[in-house]
């Protein structure tokens, strides 16, 4: 009798087991390697847009509870985040057909100009009125990474 319990909670647990690993996979949730080459850049870029935009709304915060360690450390990551969006923005204006290629360069040079002004820049909490100018800058470089987006 024991043999015969002890063998049913088994098979069940086994059984269950499965059960829950084919649950998992049929969710409809899909990877970057199951998504087209485009749809994974597009997956790639909306994520590289969302992190950017938390990051800065955790600057802005920090800034605001004059956090400076964090402020230090947002605005690394802004600045790498900024790098990175520019050096892709390179590569595309090569791979574009000239026509497109106008309105992306000119994208481009405010990215560009806004990336140089961060160029070791340290915000000062003891300024919040350049802090303002500069959170101003940093919207704006937002804005320009929605618009390559949506292009």
């Amino acid at each position: 009798m024991f043999r015969f319990i002890l063998s049913f909670i088994t098979t069940f647990l086994f059984f269950n087991g499965l059960n829950a690993q084919s649950g998992a996979a049929s969710n409809g949730r899909h990877t970057t390697q199951q998504l087209s080459p485009s749809e994974a850049i597009l997956h790639k870029e909306t994520n590289e847009l969302d992190a950017f935009s938390r990051k800065l709304t955790a600057l802005k915060a920090a800034f605001a509870e004059k956090n400076a360690s964090r402020v230090v450390a947002y605005e690394a990551y802004i600045l790498r985040a900024m790098r990175n969006e520019t050096d892709q923005m390179i590569l595309k204006i090569s791979a574009e057909s000239a026509l497109a290629r106008s309105s992306s360069q000119i994208r481009l040079e405010k990215m560009d100009n806004i990336l140089v002004a961060f160029e070791g820049h340290a915000f000062d909490l003891t300024k919040p009125e350049a802090a303002a100018r500069d959170f101003l800058k940093l919207d704006e470089f937002l804005q320009l990474m929605r618009e390559t987006l949506e292009k």
